[in-house]
């Protein structure tokens, strides 16, 4: 009985730890985008004011579109409202998500060696059993 219950805490475990990998991937991918985001809204300044580019309106298409104002972008704050910012407060904002991403990834990862550590004692125990 010991034992069924030892295995079934291992394979409670397991789920968890692969969900929580999966998660982490979510957040890798997330915080490349913001990071390559962060990115685009310090090189805008570069461009001139009505320069041609390729802007997302989702799925992988764009349309052509031209830069009326290279000193500011307009960000979301929140749910569905936007507000326009000056690229460097705008830069700021998109590093502290960075920095919040990091810090669940790092809590995250903390969880899963918890995790492993865990499940090394229940395979002991389920060895030192038989």
């Amino acid at each position: 009985m010991e034992q069924q219950n030892q295995m079934q805490q291992m394979q409670q475990l397991q789920q968890q730890m692969q969900e929580i990998q999966e998660y982490l991937s979510g957040l890798e991918e997330s915080k490349k985008e913001v990071s390559k985001t962060r990115g685009a809204v310090k090189e805008l300044e570069d461009f001139e004011e009505g320069s041609e580019i390729l802007a997302p309106i989702g799925s992988g298409a764009f349309v052509r579109a031209q830069i009326k104002d290279t000193t500011k972008v307009i960000s979301n704050i929140g749910g569905d409202t936007f507000e326009e910012r000056d690229n460097d407060s705008a830069a700021q904002i998109l590093e502290k998500q960075e920095g919040l991403i990091e810090e669940t990834k790092d809590e995250l990862e903390s969880r899963m060696q918890e995790m492993q550590q865990q499940m090394q004692q229940l395979q002991q125990q389920a060895q030192n059993q038989q």
